[in-house]
């Protein structure tokens, strides 16, 4: 006799001749393994359990559907009321904010009011003490004193070299040394001088290059220079003028080139006299204005002060003509051809030098403002338009008493008083223009 076994778990069906199955011969499970006729008994309880089960469910739907057809009831309910109140409410709202509107359209007239009295009379945004300011009239005394800073650059003082210098570009030679420099070369060339041209030389020397120094020590430079050129006409150490030249001009080369040095100092100094002798000037007239602002001669001083400004401006501009060192004396024909060449190209100097002037063309300058607001005329004048701008204000012409103020250049009473006057004008124009800025 064979049994039917049937495996839960993999579902199969198999038979054996025992009745009981240790395992699943397909999957090997035995937990899953039992026998048809019994695994069918257990499947109609199932379904009997199921319809069971189905029935109490659909117990429980009907009265479920039950309790949301009265939810949805008191939702409409609660919505209608909601509408109904909210309907009465809109009105309530509607009636008063009318009311309320009436009552607010009434402000800006009053607002409107205020702006044209601010504009008509702009003082009402003054406190009182910026009243005071902008009608306080100040006052300047006729002989005021310097203040601090105005006396600070009235003492200073700005001291200037001229670009020109009188000096030589090496020390005059004695006769000593004159004698020893040609012994020197005499036993460098092994050429001795014949003892009378060494006399003749010697002649030379101290008839015209000494004669040159003690002129340049006296401060006739032109005569110097004449005397200098004059040494360099040696006598000739041979009638062949190329053994002369070969031997004497060769010889005596060192002292030849620091002559024509000497000589070159000369012309340059003779072209620079009208440059030194203007800034010459400017210093003393420089020392003059110190004076004139001491004792407080304030017209003079301004006088003084233009002129020097323009001659500054002239001499730095370069607006000095160069001048044109006079000719050498006559007897510079009898230098030799060799000497004269070079001579010649000393008769055009470097242009001269001048002074650095800019620290004394500021110093001037700064002078001027100081002292202009001293003087008699400056003084009518400003308080003229000091004046006038204190009617602009009374007659409440605001803009205009503005510009007649900072048109006010000095002195530091008035401009500082001008500055504080602007500065309230400023401020009413400000705001008078944030009042018309809110009706807009």
């Amino acid at each position: 006799m064979s049994y039917r076994f049937i495996c839960d778990h993999c579902g199969k069906k198999f038979e054996l001749e025992v009745p009981k199955a240790k395992e699943c011969p397909f999957c090997f499970w035995s937990s899953s393994v039992k026998r048809e006729d019994e695994w069918i008994p257990e499947k109609k309880g199932a379904s009997r359990s199921f319809k069971e089960t189905a029935s109490k469910s659909d117990r429980k739907v009907s009265s479920g559907n039950l309790r949301y057809l009265f939810r949805i009831l008191l939702f409409c309910a609660i919505l209608a009321a909601v509408g109904f109140l909210a309907r009465k409410a809109h009105k309530i709202f509607t009636s008063s904010s009318s009311q309320s509107w009436r009552t607010f359209s009434i402000k800006p007239q009053n607002d409107n009011k205020q702006v044209e009295k601010v504009m008509t009379d702009p003082l009402m945004l003054l406190s009182l003490k910026e009243k005071e300011m902008l009608f306080r009239e100040a006052t300047i005394p006729a002989d005021r004193a310097p203040d601090p800073g105005e006396q600070k650059i009235l003492d200073r003082s700005v001291s200037f070299q001229t670009g020109w210098t009188e000096k030589l570009p090496s020390a005059m030679w004695t006769l000593e040394q004159y004698q020893k420099m040609i012994a020197d070369q005499e036993t460098s060339y092994k050429m001795p001088f014949a003892r009378s041209y060494k006399k003749k030389l010697e002649e030379l020397f101290k008839t015209k290059y000494l004669a040159a120094a003690d002129a340049f020590a006296k401060g006739d430079v032109l005569a110097a220079r004449n005397l200098w050129v004059e040494s360099l006409a040696f006598p000739l150490y041979s009638k062949d003028l190329k053994k002369h030249r070969a031997v004497a001009l060769t010889m005596l080369r060192t002292f030849i080139n620091d002559t024509l040095s000497k000589v070159s100092a000369m012309n340059q100094s003779i072209l620079d006299r009208g440059r030194k002798s203007r800034e010459q000037a400017l210093s003393m007239e420089y020392q003059k204005l110190t004076g004139l602002i001491v004792q407080k001669k304030w017209q003079e001083a301004l006088t003084v002060t233009s002129q020097m400004i323009s001659e500054v401006e002239e001499l730095r501009k370069n607006a000095v003509p160069q001048e044109v060192p006079p000719p050498y004396p006559a007897s510079f024909g009898t230098i030799d051809l060799d000497l004269q060449r070079p001579l010649m190209d000393l008769m055009s100097p470097s242009p001269s030098s001048t002074a650095d002037l800019q620290p004394l063309q500021q110093d001037l300058v700064e002078k001027k403002e100081v002292i202009e607001t001293f003087t008699e005329t400056y003084f009518k004048n400003v308080t003229a338009v000091y004046r006038s701008a204190l009617e602009l204000i009374h007659d409440k012409k605001w803009q205009e008493a503005a510009q007649t103020l900072g048109s006010l250049q000095g002195p530091q009473v008035l401009q500082q008083d001008a500055a504080e006057k602007i500065a309230i004008l400023a401020k009413m124009a400000g705001r008078i223009l944030d009042s018309s800025g809110k009706t807009g």
